[in-house]
């Protein structure tokens, strides 16, 4: 076979996924209705095609995840199929998959592969990256978004890992000839303790590291969390909204054999995940309820509430584009009482640990400080000057560009 008609076989191929990617985002609008659980639909979504391998699911993933980035700037093109799949593709972090489209582009800006600025290649500014966030959310900020944040924000996340046991040299060894080649090897992040920074396409399900419990997938800003815990966790804890126990597993390390943690959580399912997890890690210290903790009594209680989740957008775009302000202030009302619930089970002078990964006042400092007006037993407690980090409000937030990761907030008070 020729090789004009080699590159006429793969230009065709290269069309066709143009052709499927402009239908599946035809058909995003269903999958972002508030309170959709878009992961499962979208699964869902690509088994419909029936034919899909691992490397279509990354590039359709990866294309829709930055359309629901940018979708303020690609909706006015929408109807111009070329002119819409074009930036698109340039906007698309340079994967394998993605910059496998680039001989489709009609007119390729000349630096393709840079890995930040995106938003550059199509005539965009930084401050134009504001525009592309729900128009209430700026009023929601304690502090407005610089530039820095907001491009943090609007990129693609590194994969954050933290060392559960282990050699640290033997693990990094591991993952970095596990890294794809031209990525950026694995490194450890200064102050930080067991903090891993890797590459987003790193496979690490082929990393035996991975499979027998050594390491673990956490965002770097939630590792932070316990560290900022001042002082730092001991005794018995209960961790009030485990889900699948990132934390459980960390918290559980720091208190070794002379702690312990209870976990809960009302997903069954993730409890079940956090089963598998502590086994594979060899912990000892950790029991999980199935039933909400009503009784006992705790020397800390971590509570990481469920939220809008506007920390994680950079992960999870198409929760910009599902929620609403209203659901906002549903979710403070719910966090509220949680709260109060919980704040129930924690012993005389011990600490309940309050948590989001939201970036709004009103899921945070406004409700720390209704939990201070309404809790008189309880009062503010400090929390560690690290990492760069100092309380100038109720509670510390952590912004994505602190250290590449999620926005997070947390806030600490004692029982008198």
């Amino acid at each position: 076979m020729s090789g004009a008609l080699n590159k006429e076989i793969k230009i065709h191929r290269l069309m066709n996924q143009r052709r499927v990617a402009y239908s599946l985002l035809q058909r995003l609008q269903t999958l972002l209705e508030p309170g959709a659980n878009f992961i499962r639909e979208l699964n869902h979504l690509f088994k419909s095609q029936g034919k899909f391998g691992s490397h279509d699911r990354r590039l359709y993933r990866e294309l829709i995840y930055t359309y629901l980035r940018y979708q303020p700037w690609l909706d006015p093109i929408r109807s111009d199929e070329t002119a819409f799949l074009d930036a698109l593709i340039t906007l698309a972090s340079p994967t394998p998959e993605a910059s496998a489209l680039y001989p489709t582009l009609s007119s390729p800006p000349s630096d393709l592969q840079a890995t930040q600025n995106r938003h550059h290649l199509i005539g965009k500014s930084d401050n134009d990256l504001l525009d592309l966030l729900p128009s209430w959310f700026q009023s929601h900020l304690t502090e407005a978004l610089d530039s820095k944040n907001a491009k943090t924000l609007f990129s693609r996340p590194p994969l954050w890992l933290r060392i559960q046991r282990g050699d640290p040299d033997s693990i990094i060894e591991q993952l970095r000839q596990a890294t794809p080649t031209q990525a950026t090897d694995p490194q450890a992040i200064w102050g930080v303790p067991d903090a891993l920074q890797c590459p987003a396409d790193l496979p690490l399900a082929k990393v035996p590291a991975y499979e027998n419990g050594e390491i673990e997938i956490q965002d770097i800003s939630s590792q932070l969390l316990l560290q900022l815990v001042h002082p730092q966790p001991e005794g018995s804890w209960l961790d009030a909204c485990a889900g699948a126990g990132g934390k459980t597993l960390q918290l559980a390390k720091m208190l070794g054999s002379n702690g312990r943690v209870t976990a809960y959580d009302p997903r069954g399912k993730a409890l079940d995940e956090l089963e598998k997890r502590s086994r594979r890690a060899g912990l000892k210290n950790i029991s999980l309820r199935r039933s909400k903790p009503d009784s006992g009594s705790y020397a800390g209680v971590l509570v990481d509430a469920p939220c809008s989740g506007s920390g994680t957008w950079r992960r999870h775009p198409f929760l910009m584009r599902q929620i609403r302000e209203k659901d906002i202030f549903q979710r403070s009302e719910a966090q509220s009482n949680i709260l109060h619930f919980y704040s129930e089970r924690v012993a005389p002078s011990g600490s309940l640990v309050y948590c989001t990964c939201s970036l709004s006042r009103y899921e945070n400092e406004v409700v720390a400080e209704k939990f201070l007006e309404t809790h008189p037993a309880f009062e503010p407690a400090p929390l560690a000057k690290n990492f760069n980090l100092e309380e100038t409000h109720r509670g510390i937030t952590i912004l994505p560009a602190h250290l590449d990761g999620d926005g997070l907030y947390i806030a600490t008070f004692r029982r008198n």
